[in-house]
Order: structure tokens, then sequence, then C-alpha cells
């Protein structure tokens, strides 16, 4: 009697192990790909905490504006690094298409630095120098924010 209820208790605990990582699973692996996803809640309670009330709607407008303005080249660059990896692993090397995708890469990349820049230059255009330096100060702080590791592609 005695076996049959651990054995009962272990067949419980294995099912609700396996549920708790199906969910973890599903969370670590598709919960940031989505609008609304943790990231963009992160961010909105930073905006909440750091932007004075009158900027927050403009300052989310135009982060949102500019993640959809750069999402076509960070998914090309997610592809190209995908590419890149499983170049690596090829026996041997092939290097110069190695040293291709690393300069498509490099390319994306500058492109989408340079989009963030622009950005800030225009959003800063419009302020007072002393809303100028609050907002400097804040993209600062925030420029964690958001970034995603490869781990939710």
């Amino acid at each position: 009697m005695k076996v049959k209820v651990l054995i009962g208790a272990l067949v419980v605990l294995m099912i609700m192990n396996l549920a708790a990582l199906g969910s973890f699973m599903f969370m670590h692996l598709h919960g940031g790909r989505h609008p609304g996803g943790h990231g963009e809640r992160r961010m909105h309670r930073w905006v909440m905490r750091n932007v004075p009330e009158g900027d927050r709607e403009r300052l989310m407008r135009t982060m949102r504006s500019f993640h959809e303005d750069v999402r076509p080249l960070a998914e090309q660059t997610g592809k190209l690094e995908d590419e890149l990896i499983s170049s690596m692993r090829q026996d041997p090397a092939p290097r110069a298409h190695i040293d291709s995708l690393l300069e498509q890469i490099s390319h994306n990349r500058l492109e989408i630095a340079r989009r963030a820049t622009d950005r800030m230059i225009a959003m800063g255009d419009s302020l007072t120098p002393d809303e100028r330096g609050h907002m400097v100060d804040a993209l600062m702080r925030s420029r964690h924010i958001g970034r995603e590791g490869r781990r939710n592609r």
C-alpha cells in the first residue's frame, strides 16, 4: 500500500515538473517576441518612473516607431548571424563567406546605430537645453532596456 502511494505521488510530481518546464520553455522561447512582450512592459515601467508625464506618450511613440523602422534590419541581422554560426561549423570553414557575412552584419548594425542617432537628434531638436540633457541622461540609463539576447530568437 505504501509503495502504491509513493509511486502515485512520484507520478503526480513528475507531471507537475513537466508542466512547469513546458511553461518555462514556452515563455523563454516565445514570450518576448510579440508586441507588449516582456521587454516592452519593462520599458514602460522605466518610462513611468523616469520620464515626466508630459513627455511619456511622445517618447513611447518615438521608440515604437524606431523599433518598427529597424525591425527588418534587426531580423535580417539575426538571420545573417545564424548563417554565420552554421558557416563556422563547416569543415573547412568557408573563410570568404564568413568575412562577407561579418561585413553585412557590421553594415546592418551601423545602419541601425545611424537611424537611432538620427531619431535622438530629431527628438532633441524640439527640446530645451535642459530637457535635452534629461533626455540624454535617460537614454544613457536605459541603454540596456529592451535588449534581447540570442535566446529569444
